[in-house]
Formats: C-alpha cells, structure tokens, sequence
C-alpha cells in the first residue's frame, strides 16, 4: 500500500505534446509559403483520474457559481428580515450562528480545495511551458547556425520593430456576473475595507460597558460577522472560479501560440524530436510547514467533510441531555468556529506557498526566454512598460501578506483556538464561555477571509502581468522565425547555403 504524500509534497513530471509537421523534404519548397495557420495543441485542464475528486472538484465549481452565491445573498436578506421578529430570542441568535459556522466549515474545505488544484494545474502548465522551452533551444540553435550571425543580426533588428497584438487576458468571455465580481473584488480586497472594518469592531468595543459586557451584547458583534463571514466566504469561492477562467483563457492564448512557435520551428529546422520530460520536485520545506501541508490536504478532501458529518450527528444525540437550551445550539457552532478559526490560518499559509511556488516557476521560464531572446540579441518585449513606485496601500498589502501567510501565524492560531478551548472550558461551557469560543474567532477568521480576497488580487494582478510578458516573448519569438522563414526563401541565400557558417 502507498504511503499517503499531500500534493505539495509530490513531484511531477510531464512533457508538452510535441506538434508534428507534415514532411516536407523535396528540393526547392519554400518554407514561407507554409500556412501559418493550422490546427495546435491549445490549453487543456487535466481531469483526475480518481472519481471521488472528480466529484469533488465538481461540487467545488458549483459552490462557486453564480446561483449559489445569489441564493446566500437570498438567504441572508431573508435572516436579517426575520430578525427583526425572532431577534430577541437566543435560541433565534444561537442557530444563526450554528448555520453560519457550519457553512464556514464547509467553505473552509471548498476554499482549500480551490487552492490544492490551483496548484496542481498550475504546476501542470510550468512543467509543459518549460518542456516546450527546451525543444525551442534545440531548435533555435539550428536556425542560427543555419542562416549565419548575420543574417540573424538582420532579422532580429527588423523584428525589434514589430508592434505586438494584446493578451485576451478573458475580460470578453465573462459575463456581466463574471466582471462585476472581479471589479468587486478590489474594494472587498482593499484595505480601506479592513480598516472599516476595525474601525467598527472598535465602534461595537465602545458600546461594551454601557451593555454590561452582556451575552446579548457579545451575540450582536457575533451575529454582525457571522453574516460578514458567510458573504466574504461564498464571494472567494466565486472570486476564485471566474479568475481560475480568466487564466485559462489566457493560457490557452498562450499554448497556441507556443504551439504554432514550435511547429514553424520544426519546418525551419527540420528537426523532429519529441519534447523532453520534465521533472518537477517539490521544494525543500522545514517540518512545520510540511505538517501543516499534511493538515490542508485533509481539509481538501471528503476527510474533513466526513469527520463534520459525525460530530453534528453526536451533537444531534446530545440534544436531549441538554434539553435544546441555548447552550447546546451553540455548541457545535462552537466547534465548528474555533476549526474554522485554525483553518483560516492555515488557508493563508497554503494560498501564500502556492503563489510562491508559481512564482519561482514563472522566473524559471523567464530566465530560459531571456537566454533565447540574449543569443538571439533581441529586444525582450514587456507588459509593465517601466517600473512604478508602489503605492502606500500596495506597500502595507505587500507586508501584510508576508506577515499574514508566515508558518508562526499559523502557530499562533493553534494557540489561539487553544487558549479559547481553555478558557471556555475554565467556564465549564457556559452561555458566556461558549461566546468567548465564538465571537474572537468570528471576529479574526473574518479579518482573515478579507486579507485572503487581498492576497488573491495581488497574487492574480502579478500572475497576469507574467502571463502577458510570457505571451509577448512568444509572439516576438514567432515573428523572428517567420522573418528567418522568408530570409531563408530568398534567392541569394541559395547561393550562400553551401558556404561554410562561421
């Protein structure tokens, strides 16, 4: 039986499909006469192989479409207006938080599940990019010997000159719901909208002595950002499937065109040998983070959901024990809070290591393009133009994200959710013990939540801007073989093919 390995830990290997041309090997065919339009392997995602995460991936896109999130919009229009009947209730209040702990949870697992197979998709796409950069040395190698330094010189000053046609970074295939949630994004992800939001926890603090520090008082700020909670929740997961459409749309630019690089570079070097394997390890990591790897691939999958499933029914066997007081509706809102609390943390930590990871892999294919682009001596095209100063709000977001997504966080949230199981249980799980597990962790898995929506925004806006440049590389790679194609047609390079290339 294999030893259980979480995906970060699993090395990888692939090749991009090599684009066969058909041969062309009779005397006197001019290679610039080939259409430059054929049909080229473009951007595919990979299905698992497993039904189980077939489903699950599936369930996952379902959660974050369109009529899921609208229907909890429904739903929490439809709470606020009951409260104003039932709001004087506890066991009213005590549910309410029940249901939006226990929609947390499971939102904690879709969000980890997003996260696991960007991840792996991404790593997918790396592996194929960096195969395809192989064979494109190979074969670029031969053009250049075989037109000469020269001519190469030539062609690379004229194709320095040619404009360059825009990224579809997918804008167009969203529909309206698709745009307004990535233009939403920003102001959900801005950091004005955090410290809005501390500005009112404080404004609920100040009202704490006139309200006797009461279990009502504390049920209000918990209620306030149970809603929060649950809307911010439904909006990543809806955040995160139109920009995983947004990248797929780009990237399938990106394969055919690199595709149609590869079949133009076959015809010019008449070279037929396949893509090479690609390996990739997973990189070194010290023990903590592993563990904490080992922790989300359990919440990515039906684990964590199965092991929810059975404490509700225990929770639902204890209900007569309890007589359905108050208490006993909050205690698995309790349970379910303090691991979301954790899981937040760990959610930072995981959507920071994979953006990492696709980070160092992106520079990986930047420094083979710049090798091509330096034997070449041609200009490397760039979509950021010259470099700005980042802003006040891009500098705090920067840091906050180094701070937010470091493995101590995530220390210090287990001995956080710790300390609240310590004192609630000092309280022997009072109404007010239950509270104090219940309302600092509502409070800091919501800032959390709201930091997530930062760190995807940032993250999204850099990977577009790499997506472009890697695009454009490409497109002024195409143009230079097209260019050498024609240089190649012309009757006087006839005449010096048989001379010796120095």
């Amino acid at each position: 039986m294999k030893s259980f390995r979480p995906v970060f830990r699993c090395a990888i290997e692939g090749a991009a499909e090599t684009q066969r041309v058909a041969e062309e090997k009779e005397v006197g065919v001019n290679v610039a006469s080939t259409p430059a339009t054929e049909e080229v392997s473009g951007y595919r995602v990979k299905t698992s192989p497993r039904r189980v995460d077939r489903w699950l991936d599936a369930t996952v896109r379902v959660a974050g479409s369109a009529p899921i999130f609208l229907l909890i919009i429904a739903g929490l229009l439809t709470w606020a207006l009951m409260g104003i009947r039932f709001g004087d209730s506890d066991v009213w209040v005590a549910a309410i938080s029940d249901v939006q702990a226990i929609l947390c949870y499971v939102f904690d697992s879709f969000l980890m599940r997003q996260l696991l197979r960007e991840f792996s998709e991404q790593r997918e796409v790396m592996i194929q990019i960096q195969s395809r950069c192989n064979s494109h040395q190979r074969m670029i190698a031969k053009v250049k010997a075989k037109l000469g330094s020269e001519r190469v010189r030539r062609v690379s000053e004229h194709c320095d000159h040619w404009p360059l046609d825009p990224l579809d970074h997918g804008l167009r295939t969203q529909g309206l719901f698709g745009r307004w949630i990535i233009v939403s994004a920003k102001t959900f992800g801005h950091i004005a909208t955090g410290a809005v939001y501390w500005v009112c926890i404080f404004i609920w603090l100040g009202f704490g002595p006139s309200c006797d520090w009461s279990n009502r008082w504390q049920l209000y700020i918990n209620d306030a950002t149970s809603a929060l909670m649950i809307l911010v929740f439904a909006f990543l997961a809806c955040l995160r499937e139109r920009y995983a459409d947004y990248t797929n749309t780009c990237l399938d630019a990106i394969f055919r065109l690199d595709s149609t690089l590869e079949k133009e570079l076959r015809r010019l070097s008449e070279d037929d040998l396949p893509n090479q394997t690609e390996v990739m390890s997973p990189p070194k990591e010290s023990f903590l983070q592993v563990v904490v790897f080992y922790y989300a691939d359990i919440i990515g999958t039906l684990v964590g959901m199965i092991f929810l499933v059975l404490v509700v029914i225990a929770w639902a066997a204890v209900g007569p024990v309890f007589e359905f007081n108050s208490n006993w509706w909050l205690l698995i809102g309790t349970y379910a809070g303090l691991v979301g609390l954790f899981d937040s943390f760990v959610l930072r930590n995981i959507q920071g290591k994979v953006h990492q990871y696709t980070d160092h892999q992106i520079r990986l294919v930047e420094e083979r393009d710049l090798s091509l682009f330096a034997g070449l001596s041609m200009t490397v095209p760039s979509a950021d133009g010259t470099e700005k100063p980042l802003s006040l709000t891009q500098r705090v977001s920067g840091r906050m994200d180094q701070v937010s997504s470091h493995i101590y966080m995530v220390i210090a949230g287990f001995f956080l959710t710790i300390g609240c199981l310590a004192a609630s249980s000092a309280m022997r799980w009072s109404l007010t013990g239950q509270l104090i597990s219940n309302v600092p962790p509502s409070v800091i898995e919501t800032f959390f939540m709201l930091i997530l929506i930062t760190g995807q925004n940032d993250a999204e806006a850099k990977v577009h801007i790499d997506l472009t440049n890697i695009y454009y590389r490409r497109q002024r790679l195409l143009l230079f073989i097209r260019q050498a194609k024609e240089t190649c047609a012309e009757p006087e390079f006839a005449e010096d093919v048989a001379l010796p290339v120095e």
